[in-house]
């Protein structure tokens, strides 16, 4: 019983990690092709939410956790998002004018 599932384990890993190749694949192809700029960062943008919900779910195991705990990560997550946002535009704008002289 525990090969069985030391198998379907390990069969789980290889996909993720197969999955997780083909996105970056994709990101890469994405890169190099001529598409306007609004659509560029709206696909990176979603296969890199693909990717962090393919390894959150496998390889921190949320995918076998109730919705509260999952919850809670996310919206953690989503809050440390919007604070470092929050302190990073300040000083962005101020080297922007710099820069560009205004």
């Amino acid at each position: 019983m525990a090969q069985a599932s030391h198998t379907s384990h390990a069969r789980v890993y290889w996909l993720t990690w197969a999955a997780l190749l083909a996105v970056t694949l994709v990101m890469l192809l994405v890169d190099g092709a001529e598409l306007s700029r609004g659509l560029l960062v709206t696909v990176l943008l979603v296969a890199m939410a693909v990717k962090a919900g393919l390894i959150a779910g496998n390889f921190m195991h949320l995918r076998h956790e109730r919705s509260g705990i999952i919850w809670t990560v996310v919206l953690g997550l989503f809050a440390l998002g919007v604070i470092l946002w929050a302190l990073m535009v300040p000083d962005a704008a101020r080297i922007h004018d710099m820069v560009t002289g205004r």
